[in-house]
């Protein structure tokens, strides 16, 4: 069989897993997130906050050609990955993990709202327009963007264990991303961080179990092969 196709019935494969509860999940996270998010973005229950500019905001300034259209391109790779996963286990660990992710965002977002950084005068973007008449201008930080595409990369990591050359590839496609939120004005430098820091934290927290089994058996393996050497002695 050639390799390309291979590649296409596994990935099928992987997508087919468990598709109707993937199917369920994706559909209850996006009413639930979508509704919080876009409630969020238009409505401060506290003063709301503007975050200094970093010499990174100045230097990378506002260019929505052609960085919106890449600052888009993270909803692919997010909405991709968890029709990838395998198990029952992964999907749960996902679910948890998006669930910390939103929650930690969401709390931030009510008692701390900060507006984004981009100007009231856009200029002729079409598309810049169209992401800033959905999105209202709160929700800044921390940044989902960046939270969500840490926290999806690290499930990349769990799942596939890319090699270099996918990685690579994953490296610059996430850069520009991030690039993208500072050119098109969406987020502060601190956004970012402070999400891939949530994004991280909610990775973690999703899968802070799953390598006990692992090393649990490692340790179990360890004993058996020393006892069994102790005996042939």
């Amino acid at each position: 069989m050639p390799a390309g196709s291979s590649v296409e019935t596994q990935l099928w494969q992987r997508i087919r897993s468990h598709w109707q509860e993937k199917l369920v999940w994706t559909a209850a996270l996006n009413i639930v997130f979508w509704s919080g998010y876009l409630c969020l973005s238009r409505h401060a229950f506290f003063p709301i906050h503007a975050l200094p500019f970093t010499w990174i905001d100045r230097w990378i300034g506002f260019h929505p050609q052609p960085w919106s259209w890449i600052y888009e391109s993270n909803f692919l790779l997010v909405g991709a990955v968890p029709w990838l996963m395998e198990s029952r286990d992964h999907i749960r660990r996902y679910v948890t993990g998006f669930a910390v992710l939103t929650l930690i965002s969401f709390l931030i977002f009510a008692v701390f709202p900060v507006a984004s950084p981009r100007p009231s005068d856009l200029g002729a973007n079409p598309f810049l327009i169209l992401i800033t008449e959905v999105d209202g201008p709160l929700n800044a930080f921390p940044s989902l963007h960046a939270g969500s595409l840490v926290f999806s990369l690290a499930l990349i990591r769990r799942m596939f264990r890319p090699n270099r050359l996918v990685a690579g590839a994953l490296a610059i496609w996430s850069i520009s991303i991030l690039i993208a939120t500072l050119a098109t004005k969406q987020h502060y430098a601190i956004d970012l961080i402070a999400g891939s820091i949530v994004g991280w934290f909610a990775s973690a927290f999703a899968w802070r179990t799953a390598a006990r089994p692992e090393s649990t058996s490692a340790r179990t393996r360890s004993r058996i092969v020393s006892t069994s050497q102790s005996g042939r002695k």
